[in-house]
């Protein structure tokens, strides 16, 4: 996303507000948040490559994030930035926004009010939808990893066919997520291979049930 059009209505936030966010917010809550999970070494997948081994370090006592591969890091802010695309400003009315936190800001109008809540719930959708679709991509291609590696499973033809066409649509994602929800047909495609997995499953549940 290139942009935040609820966050440009706002008055400009002073240096203790960008202080008091990141006192607020840990690194480790931010990521949570926006569908990043940590595994016990505390890294997880990096959103600014095609990450296929976790290599984002969170770090504790909210020290910020770390990407060994890409070299990418910085605070809860610069994250939210690079994430969506955002100015370091905008990233922190984001922040405020999506945490809810109780930093005064001023609206001119209540017209302008109305437009941000309306802005804020199109971007709550944008966000549960670049979660679920990252989640179910991310399943799809293990599956299909997990089959490539042996001619005889029976979803091998499967993944010789699919795998490259999952990671491109995984690197649309993080490219640019508004753009890949504008796309009907992309986001049909989602549920069609979340329909797809659970057949997975069921078909293999079926085979050792007959095998034992």
């Amino acid at each position: 996303m290139k942009s935040c059009r609820s966050c440009d209505r706002w008055n400009h936030l002073s240096k203790e507000d960008y202080e008091e966010v990141k006192q607020r917010l840990s690194m480790r809550q931010v990521a949570a948040y926006y569908g990043f999970r940590e595994d016990r070494k505390h890294l997880c997948l990096c959103p600014f490559h095609a990450d296929r081994h976790p290599s984002m370090r969170i770090y504790p006592n909210d020290k910020g994030f770390y990407c060994f591969s890409c070299g990418k890091g910085g605070d809860v802010i610069t994250f939210v930035s690079a994430l969506y695309g955002l100015s370091n400003e905008q990233a922190c009315k984001k922040l405020i926004e999506d945490f809810s936190l109780p930093i005064k800001t001023e609206f001119d109008t209540y017209r302008e009010k109305r437009e941000r809540e309306k802005n804020i719930k199109q971007q709550r959708e944008l966000d549960h939808f670049r979660k679920y679709a990252d989640v179910t991509l991310r399943m799809y291609w293990i599956l299909l990893c997990e089959a490539s590696r042996d001619p005889e499973d029976p979803h091998f033809e499967e993944a010789m066919q699919e795998m490259t066409i999952t990671e491109y649509r995984l690197q649309c994602l993080h490219d640019d997520p508004a753009e890949y929800y504008a796309d009907r047909k992309a986001v049909k495609k989602i549920g069609e291979i979340r329909d797809r997995i659970d057949r997975w499953y069921r078909s293999d549940d079926d085979q050792r049930s007959l095998s034992g």
